[in-house]
């Protein structure tokens, strides 16, 4: 935990901060006074998040002016030694990946916040760097300067004790954001990086300050003194823009196959285009709108970084050529950048291009599934259709085969009764004997009541002859009722 006590100011109340360091002191104060503590207790609350706890893994870069070597420290108190000579100097702080801690402990960086008076609006680019826990990469980029008066005595703990001395301070801090190839087997070799650059400038001993987290592998590590002030920041800005133009051209090289996909002109059905080509293509435009912001914002930093030379140009009274160069050159550099996004809005609109040529493919493709799916289902309604004939045509059969039944049971009835009858009859009506007139032969005889018999039987075969006919004909007149009565009450 640090340890410090910020005053109370406003409705703000004392804080107490992890480790008692005289620059992280300065840095809290300076926050509360100017009505910035908002980005003081959100630096705090990511602290354990932004460096390492380790002081093995210290590691500082420095350059002096004239020296044009890299030196690196790993304790605060070798850097303490390295910065106590007073000259322009160079402050590398390195991160292993965009994901990772910066790699100084925060004795060190409160080390480094003391020598080069870092100001509280550096902390929004701080907290930036933090480690970050999902792959979404916020598009914030932004630019600050700042002046501190002749009139305010700066604090610095540097040397042998506390010193105190006028001079004016001019202050600039930024962050950019750029793309650089990665050594990873990915499908894109590309990664967007997050750099910031605090400068400090006192305007009386002309010793300048800057302090450079996570630089461009092409950034050119020399401080001179008798160059511009403000120099380093062109060749920083040049450094930060050296991929710009391979990394557009990737999206050519990406771009190109999915156009000749549809450049020859074909039948609509040659096209073999489906939603995954839209889906990638889709991921293409989100890489263009991203890289288009990062340019526009890039652009509003190079106005800032402008306006805060000219300020210290006309205060320093330099020379009107170094000015002019520098503002030249910054203003090349604005054109290289306006042709950046000019390019990015040319491949989103042939990307829009794209997209319209697909959907329209796709919704052909959409219609003719249609199509087929309407033919299909019509296929299978004739195909319905001719099996309810089927089933009508069977049904008929089965009415005609219900109908032959009836008739053989009607028949059977018939025979029934009589069947009944005679064999209610069989054992008296008919004999086999001898007449008694004539005793030597034999013969069927009848008894005379064999009439009632013969008339018994044709009665009720034909009471049932007619008992059936009726039965059927009242079937038959079922369906042709309800027809009528359908008619009658819809």
């Amino acid at each position: 935990m640090l340890s410090m006590q910020v005053p109370a100011t406003g409705t703000s109340s004392p804080r107490t901060i992890p480790c008692r360091t005289a620059g992280l002191d300065r840095l809290g104060r300076t926050a509360y006074q100017h009505g910035l503590g908002y980005l003081w207790r959100n630096f705090e609350s990511k602290v354990p998040g932004l460096f390492v706890d380790d002081a093995t893994e210290n590691r500082i870069g420095v350059v002096k002016a004239g020296r044009d070597q890299l030196h690196w420290v790993s304790t605060p108190e070798e850097l303490y030694t390295t910065l106590s000579e007073r000259m322009s100097t160079l402050l590398i702080l390195n991160r292993y990946n965009s994901w990772s801690r910066i790699g100084i402990t925060i004795h060190a960086f409160s080390v480094v916040c003391d020598f080069a008076a870092i100001t509280p609006f550096f902390l929004h680019f701080l907290v930036g760097m933090g480690r970050k826990f999902s792959s979404k990469d916020e598009d914030f980029m932004s630019c600050y300067s700042t002046f501190v008066s002749e009139n305010t005595p700066l604090v610095s703990s540097l040397g042998s004790g506390m010193e105190k001395h006028s001079d004016s301070l001019w202050g600039i801090c930024y962050n950019i954001r750029y793309f650089e190839q990665h050594t990873r087997d990915l499908e894109d070799p590309w990664s967007c990086r997050q750099s910031a650059l605090h400068h400090s400038f006192l305007a009386v001993s002309k010793q300048s300050t800057w302090v450079v987290i996570q630089p461009p592998k092409a950034f050119d590590l020399t401080v001179s003194s008798t160059q511009h002030p403000m120099s380093l920041h062109l060749r920083y800005l040049h450094a930060c823009l050296a991929n710009w133009r391979e990394y557009l051209d990737s999206f050519a090289q990406r771009l190109k196959p999915l156009n000749q996909q549809i450049a020859i002109p074909n039948p609509y059905e040659s096209f073999k285009i489906n939603f995954s080509h839209e889906q990638y293509l889709h991921h293409l435009r989100g890489k263009l709108h991203y890289a288009r912001s990062i340019l526009n914002n890039t652009m509003n930093t190079f106005r800032v970084i402008a306006e805060h030379e000219s300020a210290v140009a006309q205060e320093q009274s330099l020379c009107q050529a170094v000015h002019h160069e520098f503002q030249r050159e910054l203003r090349n550099l604005s054109r290289e950048v306006d042709n950046y996004i000019d390019t990015s809005q040319r491949f989103l609109r042939m990307a829009d291009d794209l997209k319209s040529m697909y959907d329209n493919i796709l919704t052909f493709h959409g219609q003719e599934l249609q199509h087929d799916t309407s033919l299909k289902l019509a296929h299978l309604a004739q195909a319905d259709a001719s099996g309810n004939r089927d089933m009508a045509v069977l049904a008929d059969l089965t009415q005609k085969d219900s109908r032959s039944m009836r008739i053989a049971t009607a028949i059977a009835m018939f025979y029934l009764p009589v069947n009944l009858v005679m064999s209610f009859f069989s054992t008296t009506l008919v004999w086999y004997g001898t007449d008694a007139t004539e005793s030597q032969s034999s013969r069927m005889q009848l008894r005379s009541e064999v009439w009632i018999a013969t008339v018994a039987a044709i009665v009720l075969a034909s009471s049932t002859a007619c008992w059936s006919w009726w039965w059927n004909w009242k079937d038959q007149k079922k369906p042709y009722k309800k027809a009528i009565q359908e008619t009658a009450h819809p």
